[in-house]
């Protein structure tokens, strides 16, 4: 049989002559290629990135920065929050947490030549055995025992650390606290530094000098506010920087050496 005599099916006999279309083979490789890529970039990326909640430039009660006040106008009368919460509840904390130190805490005190320098010698010389370096210190330590304190409702404990009148504003916000069935997650997870920012010594009308500092506290710490059914409300997992002003008094005279907390306010 010659091969007159052979007949290929017309498909067959459509492609005879042509050459393999590795040209598409190429493109479809390259496809491939780009899409196993494109999943891999995109696809990893899931979940929350670090988070920093950045407090608002607030000075005394929302009036604004008001750098140089005298510190007898700041944070009047201020009830918690604490620290630096602007919805002023807390609830169950965590204990024990004055006990753990922390290393590398910054303190920041005002140059002797400088006016808050000048009121700090007139307080050391108004208080035997203050110290700028040392009355951080102590501030330090109370600010490492309210936050616990505050956030479980320990009276007890914030009767030692707080002045009467900062002791009832405690008190009536862990009282809203209850009564509102919100509870908060306090972790301190450290604290940055401690900066003196002013003082002054006032005389009361019976005579009596007061001693007040007023002192810029940056901690680390996770805050998460609940409601009555464990909802979140406020706060992140993240652990977020916090900025207050805390005040400090001590009466001159007096045999309790402790200067107490006062007031506090985000700084």
């Amino acid at each position: 049989m010659s091969s007159d005599d052979i007949h290929l099916p017309a498909g067959l006999m459509a492609h005879a002559g042509h050459y393999f279309p590795w040209d598409l083979v190429v493109l479809f490789v390259i496809a491939v290629a780009l899409g196993v890529r494109l999943y891999r970039v995109l696809g990893r990326r899931v979940g929350m990135q670090g988070v920093r909640q950045e407090r608002p430039g607030v000075g005394r009660f929302g009036q604004g920065p008001q750098k140089g006040a005298a510190p007898e106008t700041a944070c009047p009368g201020a009830p918690p929050p604490l620290p630096g919460q602007a919805a002023g509840k807390a609830g169950a904390g965590n204990a024990g947490f004055e006990a753990a130190a922390a290393p590398d805490v910054d303190y920041e005190i005002p140059a002797p030549a400088t006016r808050v320098g000048t009121v700090l010698g007139d307080i050391a010389a108004a208080f035997p055995g203050f110290s700028p370096s040392g009355f951080l210190k102590d501030a330090e330590g109370t600010f490492r025992q309210v936050v616990p304190a505050f956030a479980v409702g320990d009276r007890g404990a914030l009767e030692k650390l707080l002045t009467p009148a900062a002791l009832e504003a405690f008190s009536a916000a862990i009282d809203a606290r209850v009564q509102a069935g919100e509870t908060q997650r306090s972790d301190l997870r450290g604290i940055e530094s401690l900066s003196i920012l002013d003082a002054m010594i006032v005389s009361g009308e019976d005579g009596a000098r007061t001693g007040r500092i007023e002192v810029k506290i940056v901690s680390r710490q996770v805050n998460i506010l609940t409601d009555r059914q464990g909802e979140p409300m406020v706060g992140t997992e993240a652990v977020t920087e916090f900025h207050d002003m805390w005040m400090f008094e001590r009466v001159a005279g007096q045999s309790d050496a402790r200067w107490r907390l006062s007031a506090s306010c985000p700084a």
